[in-house]
């Protein structure tokens, strides 16, 4: 088995969890992402399940702009997920704010 991998390189990481690369020298952004998201599962399972709802939503929002975490390297995981969740938060708030105006108009309360 080991000789079908040995073009890739192994690395081990403080999760343990096994990452086989070919290739690269660094995690991609969805690993770190991964990673980072693993050590707050202590926090996580402290929720109310209610609240661990809504954490997992959080996080599934965050994967939405894997896409712009991978063009910045460089910063650091936490940094990007943060951000990631701002604009989640601010797209379906701006959202809620165009439906919430058309429907004021519907009924006659927002003066156009």
């Amino acid at each position: 088995m080991l000789n079908a991998l040995s073009h890739y390189s192994l690395k081990i990481y403080p999760s343990t969890m096994l990452y086989y690369t070919m290739g690269r020298n660094s995690l991609t952004y969805r690993q770190r992402l991964e990673e980072e998201i693993n050590r707050w599962s202590p926090f996580r399972k402290a929720l109310l399940a209610e609240e661990r709802e809504v954490f997992d939503r959080l996080v599934d929002q965050a994967f939405r702009y894997v896409h712009a975490g991978t063009m910045y390297p460089l910063r650091d995981t936490f940094d990007i997920f943060l951000m990631s969740s701002l604009l989640s938060h601010e797209e379906r708030l701006g959202v809620l704010e165009r439906m919430l105006k058309v429907s004021m108009r519907v009924d006659g309360r927002l003066n156009p």
